[in-house]
């Protein structure tokens, strides 16, 4: 897997003695190419860790080790891991989606989002299930779509990273193929 590095001025220095226990998974709405001139922006004030493009690019913004100015507001928190009072930056990974939906999603970009979730969760100890990988939307109410409007992506992805095996019927697969077109 190739990460190529990317340079933001918008992180925090480690973690505050934190360390990634869950990973956040978001969209762009817009492109990569957007994304990695809008993180590179002080103005901004926002980041991620990582940025995964359509064609399975994967952009690292900021180290795991410090920690990205992702995850917004907490806004009605519905994931079971949330620590009251705690910044859920200094315990999350965030990895960013180029597109407006993630569900409708490229499988090279799907492909390489299981392969980033599974080598983050090997190296930090991270558990690959629904309460350890979450949407942001799971933060933040304020972000209902965030990352995609079918949420079964998240679960299609943690199967996937699990080692668990995804049979697509002909109507999954019809509609794989029709997302694609809508891409050319």
């Amino acid at each position: 897997m190739n990460i190529i590095q990317k340079t933001t001025p918008n992180f925090r220095v480690g973690r505050s003695g934190y360390k990634p226990e869950l990973i956040v998974l978001h969209i762009m709405a817009g492109s990569l190419l957007g994304t990695d001139n809008w993180f590179s922006n002080p103005i901004s004030q926002v980041s991620s860790n990582y940025g995964v493009g359509f064609t399975g690019e994967i952009h690292q913004y900021v180290k795991d080790e410090d920690t990205a100015w992702a995850q917004g507001r907490v806004d009605n928190p519905t994931f079971r891991l949330y620590k009251p009072g705690i910044n859920p930056n200094l315990y999350c990974l965030s990895i960013e989606h180029e597109g407006q939906d993630l569900s409708k999603g490229p499988e090279a970009q799907i492909k390489a989002t299981v392969e980033l979730i599974k080598s983050l969760a090997s190296k930090w100890n991270i558990p690959i299930d629904r309460d350890h990988i979450i949407g942001h939307y799971q933060i933040g109410a304020y972000k209902p779509n965030c990352p995609a409007i079918d949420k079964t992506i998240i679960d299609r992805i943690v199967k996937e990273a699990s080692g668990s095996v995804v049979v697509l019927d002909k109507a999954e697969i019809k509609e794989q193929i029709k997302r694609l077109l809508d891409l050319i």
